[in-house]
């Protein structure tokens, strides 16, 4: 993957076409592999070979997200096994789930394993051409030149939503908890006011940290981090002070001045540390390494040049089917030749 990386592989993959399964394997974490279905060039889904049998990376995902309890996954596990089903269609059967969450949570799914790959340092893969099988009911075929074109988008984001959320373990808290986002009406936040502001907001409750917060939403962990930033501009909501959550704590008292003294001093050293190792870690680069931003920016270009033949060649068409060329794209839309 050093060699010939994430964004040689997956676009190569796509514009030829190809049917068959992608396995990465990480080599920091040997046992760690992901693999990702293609048909005729189209993401129809992932597998982790690594993971147990009896708990997919679906039922993990729905578990962590609170839709399921483990003793409701190990109901459907049974029943998958006895009726012969896929993991999917025993969740259906069993009323646990209804289908449009799972589409949504499969499409989750896909779209986080991608973004993660991009934080391996490095691995192998290998392309087997065979015959997929996948549930057209609950998978919906992604581009995967979409799915690359996303992650720079996030790439290029990720240094400002970095500044105000630098750990998953922050914990933030409704800055007046009898307001509601109509508060956000008629003011200059209003028009990026969205449907997932809601769902994060009503998660908030100053003791969840963000990474909770993100596992609860299912709207990603981009996604989630962009609108809990721009409720934080917009002033609804507020990191909790450090020692300021509500949960029940048992406290030891430690008299004496020397005590207190050494305490500031621990913490005052705690926060230096942890400000140097963000500056070192190089965080404005997350989730790549440099090298790996180079190679993205690098695939812009030919993903330019590839839009631009597409709409010379669209033209062309529309020019022989109307012996005339158009005259701005919008008419080419009407007559469908960018879609052929």
């Amino acid at each position: 993957m050093k060699d010939f990386g994430l964004t040689d592989i997956f676009p190569l993959i796509g514009q030829q076409q190809k049917t068959g399964v992608l396995t990465l394997q990480d080599d920091q974490k040997a046992k760690r592999a992901v693999q990702f279905l293609f048909d005729k060039g189209m993401i129809v889904g992932t597998a982790f070979p690594s993971d147990p049998p009896d708990e997919p990376r679906l039922a993990q995902r729905l578990i962590r997200g609170g839709v399921l309890s483990v003793e409701k996954w190990k109901k459907a596990y049974d029943q998958q096994k006895e009726d012969l089903i896929s993991v999917e269609n025993a969740l259906l059967n069993t009323g646990m789930v209804v289908k449009e969450d799972l589409v949504a949570v499969l499409r989750l799914l896909t779209f986080e394993t991608f973004y993660d790959l991009f934080k391996w340092k490095g691995g192998i893969f290998r392309f087997e051409t065979k015959e997929v099988s996948y549930d057209p009911t609950f998978v919906e075929p992604i581009s995967s030149e979409h799915l690359l074109l996303d992650v720079l988008r996030m790439v290029d984001e990720w240094a400002m939503i970095a500044e105000r959320i630098p750990s998953f373990d922050m914990v933030l808290k409704k800055s007046d908890p009898a307001a509601t986002l109509d508060k956000l009406t008629g003011t200059a936040w209003e028009k990026m006011r969205m449907v997932q502001m809601d769902v994060l907001y009503d998660l908030l409750d100053g003791q969840r940290p963000v990474q909770e917060i993100i596992d609860l939403s299912f709207i990603g962990e981009f996604d989630a981090c962009k609108n809990l930033v721009v409720m934080m501009d917009a002033g609804m909501i507020e990191p909790v002070a450090i020692g300021t959550r509500t949960e029940k704590v048992k406290k030891i008292k430690t008299p004496g001045r020397l005590r207190v003294a050494c305490a500031y001093f621990l913490v005052g050293l705690l926060a230096f540390s942890l400000a140097f190792q963000l500056r070192v870690t190089r965080w404005e680069d997350f989730p790549f390494t440099q090298k790996e931003r180079e190679r993205l920016q690098e695939i812009q270009a030919p993903l330019r040049k590839i839009e631009t033949l597409k709409k010379m060649n669209a033209r062309e068409v529309f020019s022989l089917e109307e012996n005339r060329y158009p005259a701005n794209l919008s008419k080419m839309a009407d007559k469908d030749p960018l879609s052929r």
